[in-house]
């Protein structure tokens, strides 16, 4: 969508008609628009605005009303070219945060998170993924003759616990013993998504001390450094999408469901074919999502707002840019 198919007056009167109709929900007319903004022009001139911007599919018309409200292509046009992206008032929050904080970054980036959903009044998700994640630690507990757990501790602060029973006819805990110091020589901070790979390669290295290393191998690789790709959503505010008065309950369930369970940059790139790090979909369901792609961060990938159409998309971008920040700065400051 190009920013320069609106007259710059046919702009300013889109801006002001979704600014009015997101504050209090009413069709929006021409002397709303006069008595609101002060504007300098005629009530025949607003109108005839007003007429054009239906007539190219940004305003719709509301038959019970003289009024007109928001079409999809004027929701999205607003968000994408008419909105400015400065919240002073969230600034000052959640540097506050930051300069109090009493726990790790990443308890201190969640409560920053809950905080920019409670001032928005917006529903937030952040999406992570393991990508990154390095593994840090590697410990040995037998529990018996021949079963033990592995304890792994990633870059992520992850615990895992996985248990090895051996094979007491080709290997004993000793054994086993030599083959987790290998690991910890050669493991510590390979991706625990390679280390199936890494592992099979130290073959080698564990027949020299180990007679019958195949059979301890096998189970280290397939029981205890078999990670998969994860992806996790951690939704902030649910209760602000669920409670959107525009939005039916067949649509909601759709919406938790995408919000809880899927990538919504994936799901928003295929529906949007335009290259970006930041999209915006306005939703025929009456649900506008706002999502960002975030790179330079270890862990969070994605940021994403999800309300209905009448969000405040001036509060909405500022949040997102600022969660942005705060999330490569304090993935920075931990390196």
């Amino acid at each position: 969508m190009n920013s320069f198919d609106l007259k710059d007056e046919e702009k300013l009167i889109l801006k002001y008609i979704i600014d009015l109709y997101i504050e209090d929900g009413q069709p929006i007319g021409s002397k709303n628009l006069l008595e609101k903004f002060n504007l300098n022009c005629s009530s025949a001139k607003v109108r005839y605005l007003m007429q054009n911007l239906e007539k190219q599919g940004y305003l719709d018309k509301i038959h019970t009303s003289s009024g007109r409200v928001p079409s999809i292509k004027g929701y999205q046009y607003y968000a994408t070219h008419l909105v400015s992206q400065d919240s002073q008032t969230l600034r000052e929050k959640i540097k506050d945060i930051f300069a109090h904080r009493r726990t790790n970054i990443d308890e201190t980036i969640k409560e920053a998170c809950q905080v920019i959903s409670d001032t928005v009044g917006i529903t937030l998700v952040t999406s992570e993924t393991n990508e990154s994640s390095t593994l840090k630690s590697i410990q040995l507990v037998p529990l018996s003759e021949k079963d033990a757990t592995i304890v792994l501790v990633t870059s992520f602060g992850e615990v895992s616990h996985r248990t090895v029973s051996l094979d007491l006819n080709r290997s004993d805990m000793n054994d086993l013993r030599i083959a987790i110091r290998i690991f910890k020589e050669r493991l510590i901070d390979i991706p625990i998504l390679k280390l199936k790979e890494t592992a099979d390669s130290l073959a080698p290295i564990l027949s020299i001390q180990i007679k019958n290393y195949e059979s301890i191998l096998e189970r280290m690789v397939n029981n205890v450094f078999d990670f998969q790709l994860q992806n996790k959503n951690v939704v902030y505010g649910k209760d602000k999408i669920i409670l959107a008065d525009d939005i039916s309950r067949i649509d909601l369930s759709k919406i938790l469901y995408l919000i809880e369970n899927q990538s919504i940059w994936q799901t928003i790139e295929a529906e949007i074919d335009e290259e970006s790090k930041l999209k915006i979909s306005v939703r025929g369901d009456n649900s506008s999502i706002i999502t960002k792609k975030i790179e330079g961060s270890n862990k969070i990938k994605e940021i994403s707002l999800v309300g209905a159409n009448r969000m405040n998309y001036h509060r909405s971008l500022a949040a997102i840019k600022l969660l942005e920040d705060l999330i490569v700065d304090k993935d920075k400051e931990k390196e």
